[in-house]
């Protein structure tokens, strides 16, 4: 399943439309619906949008170790001027 489906399941759990991205990306409904028809979502995109519907993005591993990716790593980021 592709990261935009996979996006758009996240959405409808939800009860969001695409649409309402708009505001947690901080870009147009147009560039949301460009991120969709490309399949373009950033690691960033991916962090806000799991913070804007209440969830975790993180990486698992086989031994149930994990690494959750917050809202705050974009942050940390951003301040020592490396986009994430």
């Amino acid at each position: 399943m592709s990261v935009t489906n996979k996006v758009r399941a996240m959405l409808n759990i939800a009860e969001k439309k695409p649409s309402d991205l708009e505001q947690c990306l901080g870009i147009s409904v147009q560039a949301v619906r460009n991120k969709f028809s490309r399949d373009s979502f950033s690691v960033s995109d991916l962090i806000k949008i799991s913070d804007s519907l209440g969830w975790e993005l993180q990486f698992k591993a086989s031994d149930g170790q994990s690494i959750v990716l917050t809202i705050e790593d974009i942050k940390k980021t951003t301040e020592r001027g490396n986009p994430l």
